[in-house]
């Protein structure tokens, strides 16, 4: 099993989406002039995000809405265990409460980008996995920024969260609720539950055909990204590098462990534990921003596009893909 996972690490390297990745984490090293439009890059991400969320739209409706009802309190309770947790671990290796708030919420909340890549990965393994899966990711996504501001708030002693707009809970759930990703994702499950099949039906060969080009496009735009910031991980705490590829395989198996007792398959499982390995560099980072002005966002940033973004979608992806296949 040990070689079978091996190999699918060593091919998940190979495959054109994640060389396209280390091409751009290259480019961006050596300094190259090598850059995608801000505006082109906005079409990739919105192009795949869309195609993410009328699939699952199309899979709730073919299962029933009342299907998903237990995964979505699934992704509710993992996404609120998983700050919980990394919240404490950063309190008793030295990190203030408001980093430790803040680093909780970026490793409970999502990664859409390494959702995108394991859709990519299973795809190519011909592996089925339940469509509505990807959808349960800003439910995750919220309750662990939700998370993350109370135990951050908490920790600083504060009697309860302040009235102010800066730091209310009801500002971080609408500001989670509009961003891109949550729009873009349930705002294409909708579209696709009420259309369905049927309605659907000249739409999707478009996103189909050229879903895997335009990924590849759209990884090399992120290695050129992660190139450019990786130069944050100077200002982490050495301990936390260790943390920082300690803590993604701990809480995918706990996401696999969770995911079989509520019936997925070994793909619906390895999709569930993306979405609780991968933290947030896009909706995390401005959210915590603002209400704990005095974390190092770097530390966070750097966690989380430094180093548990490689290394889900080089190692981390096929790896759980295994352990979903043993546990299952």
């Amino acid at each position: 099993m040990i070689i079978i996972s091996l190999q699918a690490a060593i091919d998940n390297i190979l495959s054109p989406a994640i060389m396209f990745f280390i091409l751009g984490l290259i480019a961006a090293i050596i300094r190259s002039d090598l850059e995608i439009p801000d505006s082109f890059g906005a079409f990739l991400t919105m192009f795949i995000l869309i195609s993410i969320g009328l699939k699952a739209g199309i899979a709730v409706r073919q299962t029933g809405i009342s299907e998903i009802i237990i995964p979505v309190l699934a992704a509710i309770i993992v996404g609120a265990i998983i700050t919980f947790t990394v919240y404490y671990i950063m309190l008793k290796i030295g990190f203030d409460a408001a980093n430790a708030g803040s680093i909780g919420g970026h490793y409970g909340a999502c990664s859409s980008v390494t959702l995108t890549t394991v859709i990519v990965f299973l795809s190519r393994m011909g592996v089925n996995f339940e469509e509505f899966v990807p959808a349960l990711y800003p439910f995750m996504d919220t309750a662990a920024l939700i998370t993350g501001i109370v135990l951050g708030h908490a920790g600083l002693k504060k009697n309860k969260i302040d009235s102010d707009d800066e730091y209310s809970i009801k500002n971080i759930f609408k500001e989670s609720l509009r961003s891109k990703s949550t729009v873009l994702i349930i705002g294409g499950l909708i579209i696709g539950l009420t259309a369905g099949v049927k309605g659907t039906e000249d739409l999707m060969p478009f996103y189909s055909t050229a879903f895997d080009g335009i990924f590849t496009i759209f990884m090399l735009d992120i290695g050129i990204i992660t190139g450019r910031r990786i130069s944050v991980l100077k200002n982490v705490k050495p301990v936390t590098y260790l943390i920082a590829i300690i803590m993604p395989p701990a809480q995918a198996v706990m996401a696999i462990l969770i995911a079989n007792f509520i019936g997925l398959s070994p793909g619906g499982a390895t999709v569930f534990a993306v979405l609780a390995a991968g933290a947030s560099y896009i909706s995390a980072p401005a959210v915590m921003r603002s209400t704990f002005p005095d974390s190092n966002p770097s530390i966070a940033l750097g966690m989380s596009l430094g180093i548990i973004f490689p290394f889900n979608i080089i190692l981390g992806i096929p790896l759980y893909y295994q352990i979903a296949i043993i546990l299952s």
